[in-house]
């Protein structure tokens, strides 16, 4: 499932970070495949405009752990699209994910 979190990114644990990184390069794929993302839209799942900047979000926290970062960007034509809500996102993380929970816990 493709998934932008859009919480802080200090807030991921390690699998939730690297997958959001990796699922924001498989949705512009998508887009630039001309592959509809409408279902990802209608849930929320995903805010087409916020691409490039959640990327650098995500990329700046990988660095700050450590992780090596070789994968920038396509290049694409973002548009005003999709709407997040991020309080839910933080709740199904909470539910989902027993490290999620603690990081949220001490960096919320």
């Amino acid at each position: 499932m493709t998934r932008m979190w859009m919480i802080k990114p200090e807030c991921l644990c390690r699998n939730h970070l690297l997958g959001e990184h990796k699922e924001l390069h498989q949705l512009i794929g998508s887009i630039l495949a001309n592959k509809s993302i409408k279902g990802h839209l209608e849930k929320g799942q995903v805010e087409v405009h916020n691409i490039k900047s959640r990327h650098e979000e995500l990329v700046k926290e990988m660095k700050k752990r450590g992780y090596n970062h070789k994968s920038p960007l396509k290049k694409f034509k973002a548009f005003n699209a999709g709407k997040i809500n991020i309080i839910e996102n933080y709740n199904e993380l909470e539910r989902r994910c027993e490290k999620c929970r603690e990081l949220i816990k001490t960096k919320k």
